[in-house]
């Protein structure tokens, strides 16, 4: 029997629920091909093995292929790579800080990591073309309203970060609707009556960070 390709058979099923199961399966799992997707003017999402052409992007990068990432902040606007930063070395010296306030405010290292992961890389300087700063990125409006004197500090950073983080999963109850009011605004979820805003820098980014998370999940 002929196997149809993987991007002629996601088009089979619903496409949002399979880009959250494909991601989901293959970073708690070991990766031994490259996956690129393409999401059309509909919003459909097509996946593949290999780069079919220009319209395609790396989505996952095989275990074999030791080629290094090209991680950009999405604030930039810049999607053509989610894989995992392979920088330990910051990812450890801010890890200490991170699971402190995981404890302090109830939330999962692995969450806060896969936040920090997509907002800045772990660059404390980081600072996005609308002025967000820091390792949790935050805006300078979120930055005073949770007492951060200095958004390149790493400890107030995450410790902000972590709080609002908290405060809006008390809100809106899930991860993903969370994470779409840090990218877009609490105002926004609200207005959309709780519901993914549909703007799609705000659904590659729940994807993106959910992605990190269970894979931070399963390999920290």
């Amino acid at each position: 029997m002929k196997r149809l390709p993987i991007y002629k058979v996601v088009n089979i099923i619903p496409t949002l629920l399979i880009g959250f199961l494909l991601i989901d399966f293959l970073l708690v799992n070991k990766v031994w091909a490259d996956i690129y997707i393409y999401i059309d003017k509909k919003g459909n999402q097509h996946f593949a093995e290999r780069k079919v052409n220009s319209d395609y992007r790396l989505l996952l990068r095989s275990e074999t292929n030791k080629a290094p990432a090209t991680f950009k902040n999405w604030k930039e606007k810049s999607y053509t790579n989610i894989a995992v930063p392979r920088n330990k070395t910051l990812q450890n010296k801010y890890h200490p800080i991170i699971v402190n306030a995981a404890n302090k405010y109830h939330l999962e290292p692995e969450f806060l990591h896969a936040v920090i992961t997509a907002e800045s890389s772990y660059r404390r300087t980081a600072i996005s073309s609308a002025g967000a700063k820091g390792l949790m990125q935050l805006m300078p409006v979120t930055a005073k309203r949770f007492g951060v004197d200095d958004p390149f500090d790493p400890k107030q950073s995450i410790h902000a970060g972590a709080l609002y983080l908290k405060k809006l999963l008390r809100e809106f109850k899930t991860k993903e609707l969370a994470l779409a009011a840090y990218n877009a605004g609490e105002g926004t979820v609200r207005r959309y009556k709780h519901q993914i805003p549909p703007y799609p820098e705000t659904q590659k980014y729940v994807k993106k960070v959910l992605g990190f998370y269970w894979y931070y999940k399963d390999n920290m």
